[in-house]
């Protein structure tokens, strides 16, 4: 095969997997809200408390406070690859074989409506995931995996 056909080849086939369903983050709902949700990469600069502002900003503190919530301080990329290569399985969840920087919002007694109060925890962890055909669909915050 000439250079130039095999060059085509692999765009056509690349194009062909854009389009097949489910192959593309737009195809998956989940996987937006879940960025939404825990991705914050670089961590944002922010007016006043981190936690506060950002839970503000993601939609997290209507019309209900949320109790708890984890940003992971890593591209989309990095943390993609721990439903492959970059994670080991961990029951029905997969765990991150490195250590993400992550920040834990914690709401502070009192209320659960807004104007909502939280505690700020930052460390280097692994992180435990539930994937759905190979994109990141939820953050397990019930297990921390401190980083070794």
């Amino acid at each position: 095969m000439r250079p130039l056909a095999g060059a085509c080849c692999f765009l056509l086939l690349m194009l062909v997997a854009e389009w097949l369903p489910g192959s593309s983050c737009a195809d998956n709902p989940r996987y937006k809200k879940f960025l939404t949700q825990h991705r914050d990469n670089p961590k944002s600069s922010t007016k006043g408390p981190y936690c506060e502002s950002l839970m503000s900003k993601r939609g997290l503190t209507k019309p209900q406070c949320k109790q708890v919530n984890t940003f992971i301080h890593g591209s989309t990329k990095q943390i993609r690859a721990v439903c492959g290569k970059g994670g080991v399985a961990s029951g029905k969840l997969r765990r991150s074989l490195k250590p993400f920087r992550v920040t834990t919002c914690t709401l502070k007694g009192g209320s659960p409506r807004p104007p909502c109060k939280y505690k700020e925890n930052t460390s280097p962890r692994n992180i435990i995931i539930g994937c759905e055909g190979g994109w990141p669909v939820h953050y397990e915050e019930g297990r921390i995996v401190p980083a070794v």
